[in-house]
């Protein structure tokens, strides 16, 4: 159950998610038909139909992905509390991560060229054992939720080690 007051994503992270949507389907188009023009198109030939079936499936998994996004942004949100961060996502998988503070590691922010284009950023929180991403926010909201983890984290840490 997402708690009332988690945070969500900007709405122009939807357009963002479309974006990446987009270039993976021109890729996989482009394979095709490259893999295609290589084999002359001879569709009686296994390689082609194996190609062309893979190819196929990945432009519906693509699709599919693509109409999902009204979904996947619906669940798709975090919250700060005093002791943990809570990464909420999931489509039909719903997944719940809690990481404690005095576990984080390492907090990088991440802005690739098409987030720099809408101002936005991914925030990785990075443990011993694992990595976990917060995907598409404002860049000030970013920045601030780095400094807010970093800071606390060093606190949880001051607070264990104090005995």
């Amino acid at each position: 159950m997402i708690p009332n007051d988690a945070q969500s994503l900007p709405k122009v992270a939807k357009k963002v998610w479309l974006i990446y949507d987009m270039i993976a389907l021109v890729v996989v188009l482009a394979i095709g038909i490259a893999s295609n023009l290589f084999l002359d198109f001879k569709w009686h030939n296994p390689l082609t139909i194996w190609i062309n079936v893979l190819l196929g499936f990945v432009l519906l998994i693509i699709i599919g992905h693509a109409v999902l996004i009204p979904y996947r942004y619906r669940f798709h949100k975090y919250i700060l509390h005093q002791d943990a961060v809570s990464i909420y996502k999931g489509f039909f998988l719903r997944q719940s991560e809690t990481i404690p503070l005095n576990r984080i590691q390492n907090v990088d922010t991440i802005q690739g060229p098409i987030l720099k284009i809408y101002h936005l950023q991914n925030v990785s929180i990075v443990t011993a054992a694992h990595a976990f991403k917060i995907e598409a926010i404002n860049e000030d909201v970013a920045q601030y939720l780095r400094n807010q983890l970093i800071t606390a984290a060093r606190q949880a840490r001051e607070v264990d080690t104090d005995d």
